[in-house]
């Protein structure tokens, strides 16, 4: 299943999202951090069916799965 990066981004949210993330983070710490800083349900629901069970470094490690998973 494909995701729009930048719809998932209106007005910038997934990136404030996870710019405020201690990482290192493994997949589940990941959304939990991301609802309580006030993601939307539509990016948790991408970011639990595109997310590799794994630990993310930074912001960009994420954007990049998110990326490799748009709608071509």
């Amino acid at each position: 299943m494909g995701f729009d990066y930048n719809q998932l981004n209106q007005g910038g949210l997934l990136d404030r999202v996870l710019s405020t993330l201690p990482y290192p983070l493994d997949k589940e710490e990941l959304i939990s951090q991301a609802q309580q800083r006030g993601a939307n349900p539509q990016i948790i629901s991408a970011m639990r069916q595109v997310l590799p069970e794994e630990t993310f470094d930074s912001p960009e490690d994420i954007k990049t799965v998110i990326r490799s998973k748009q709608r071509q």
